[in-house]
């Protein structure tokens, strides 16, 4: 199963009268990059956090983002600071001595004051067990993200496979025929070229042959075949695929550079710049796989 490196999970859950709300999202990367974002209150799980994504984001750079809001009891949260009020009350009553004034003090100046009132913060932060549980439930929904965009990138890469065998059969096919008129080809222009040599048909063929074997291109041709049905096995009894999948594609690449450099067939050639194309959308879409 193929699973898109790529990928988006959410949840949101009431814990211990705090609205929690977790958000995942990840981007390509060749190793694993984890970016946090955790309310100041839950720091101290940082570590235990990190390692639950750690052990299902393999691969990629993953942004997480964990906020937590208080949800307020107007009733009692939010309360007069006595102290402070006291302290003003005294030093307005203080300063109206001073200047010998009779003027009440409007409720409009409190309002004004600073910290005058003050929200009473919740004791009861979320346990360690509800925070992971809460990542947890954003890590599945991420998960389901990524599998079915895995889903798409596996028939996209499956077809493009299907494509590219059937163009390495045509080259096999065209090769054997052209082996042939090579050899006509070769053996006509030799004998030009020595028409008036003393040389033996055994040698003239003999050089023929050395000719041809470097250009025969069976063995990347087998190879080539035997690296696309690998290829293919990886895409349907493989998880995390991505990096042997690259390394292989790379095998790919180099038989088929091998093949275009050894033919001179044009309609081979042809082919080969197709196959190319067609590898390289491939190794395009194994980068978005994990």
């Amino acid at each position: 199963m193929i699973l898109s490196m790529t990928g988006y999970g959410s949840s949101e859950n009431i814990v211990s009268n705090y609205d929690i709300k977790v958000e995942i999202k990840s981007l390509n990367s060749r190793y694993l990059e984890l970016v946090p974002k955790i309310h100041e209150l839950i720091y101290e799980y940082e570590n235990d956090i990190n390692a639950l994504i750690r052990k299902v984001c393999l691969r990629g750079k993953i942004y997480f983002n964990i906020s937590l809001n208080e949800l307020k009891d107007t009733s009692n949260s939010i309360k007069i600071n006595d102290d402070r009020l006291s302290n003003y009350l005294k030093e307005i009553d203080l300063l109206k001595k001073r200047m010998n004034l009779k003027d009440e003090v409007s409720i409009d100046y409190f309002l004004k004051l600073p910290d005058i009132f003050e929200f009473k913060k919740s004791k009861n932060i979320p346990s360690r067990k509800k925070i992971l549980n809460c990542v947890n439930e954003a890590l599945i929904d991420f998960n389901n993200f990524r599998i079915k965009e895995g889903k798409v990138i596996e028939k996209d890469i499956l077809s493009k496979i299907k494509i590219v065998n059937k163009e390495i059969k045509k080259i096999v096919r065209l090769s054997s025929v052209n082996s042939k008129e090579e050899l006509i080809r070769m053996k006509s222009k030799i004998e030009n070229i020595v028409l008036n040599a003393d040389i033996s048909e055994d040698r003239l063929y003999q050089e023929v042959a050395i000719i041809l074997e470097k250009k025969d291109i069976n063995e990347e041709l087998s190879r080539l075949e035997g690296h696309m049905k690998l290829i293919e096995e990886y895409v349907f009894n493989n998880e995390n695929i991505g990096k042997k999948a690259n390394f292989l594609l790379q095998e790919i690449n180099r038989e088929i550079n091998t093949v275009g450099s050894k033919v001179d067939n044009l309609d081979i050639r042809h082919i080969v710049v197709n196959i190319k194309n067609h590898v390289e959308q491939i190794r395009e879409q194994v980068q978005n796989i994990l």
